[in-house]
């Protein structure tokens, strides 16, 4: 393989919870990012927190959704615990409204192009604004809202291969957003596809980040839930514990084999 190519290929993955997680750096998947979209490399991006995780481990379709992607990445602070019983300990929590904007710099100064997909009606109008006002030379080709009907996902495609972006940053939610890539990917005509969840909230300004020093500290989870408990409980008060008793029940079958192995 060239040294070019290489440049352009994860990291080789790492198995927490039997998901292939790329053990990549903010910097690192910044530029992995980049490059594959100005090599032109189809490439589906996703990522893995407590709760997808919980989705994966009860939907062997998701699961293969989620493992299926070209790039894997933790984006919560649970999976780098779980992987301490991994192989490899993964090196930090990612969290794509920490560094997008950082994501949508580097594509600007390469001429790269967005698109940006998902939330409810004027929310990606909203996030460009604040994107194309912090970059003013970023090129964004396009948005469209998420709440759209299956029925419209052909069009919606229609209208994005029309724009032809470099990459396609999806807001959805789980497992909403991973499936519909996943069902659309061969008809996308991007390079980058990425699945972002509820960044463009973030950027539009709709929901609020926690505190830098809270989202230090692993307690982003524990802001959400006060902001939003209506929406939020179940996610966190059961889908927290939940996680947990997934990775122990991973951790004593992974020790399981190993014994068996030795025998």
């Amino acid at each position: 393989m060239s040294a070019s190519l290489q440049q352009v290929e994860p990291p080789r993955p790492v198995n927490v919870l039997g998901l292939p997680i790329r053990p990549l750096r903010q910097a690192g998947l910044i530029d992995l990012l980049v490059k594959r979209a100005r090599f032109a490399i189809p490439t589906t991006v996703c990522y893995a927190n407590a709760h997808t995780v919980n989705l994966a481990c009860k939907d062997e379709t998701f699961r293969a959704a989620l493992s299926s992607s070209d790039v894997l990445y933790a984006d919560g602070a649970s999976v780098i615990w779980a992987s301490r019983w991994s192989e490899q300990r993964l090196p930090e929590r990612m969290t794509s409204a920490d560094y997008f904007p950082r994501f949508a710099r580097r594509c600007a100064e390469h001429g790269l192009s967005l698109y940006l997909l998902g939330g409810r009606e004027g929310i990606t109008e909203r996030a460009s604004e604040r994107l194309r006002g912090e970059i003013p030379d970023l090129s964004i080709s396009g948005t469209h809202h998420g709440h759209f009907s299956a029925e419209s996902s052909e069009a919606v495609v229609a209208e994005i291969n029309a724009a032809r972006p470099d990459v396609l940053a999806i807001g959805m939610s789980s497992p909403r957003q991973e499936y519909w890539l996943a069902e659309h990917a061969n008809a996308l005509n991007v390079p980058v596809r990425w699945c972002v969840g509820a960044l463009f909230d973030y950027l539009a300004g709709v929901e609020r980040r926690a505190p830098a020093w809270l989202c230090d500290m692993s307690g982003e989870w524990l802001f959400r839930l006060l902001v939003d408990p209506v929406g939020k409980w179940r996610r966190y008060l059961i889908g927290n514990p939940l996680f947990v008793w997934n990775t122990f029940r991973w951790r004593i079958k992974k020790r399981r084999n190993i014994e068996m192995l030795r025998c």
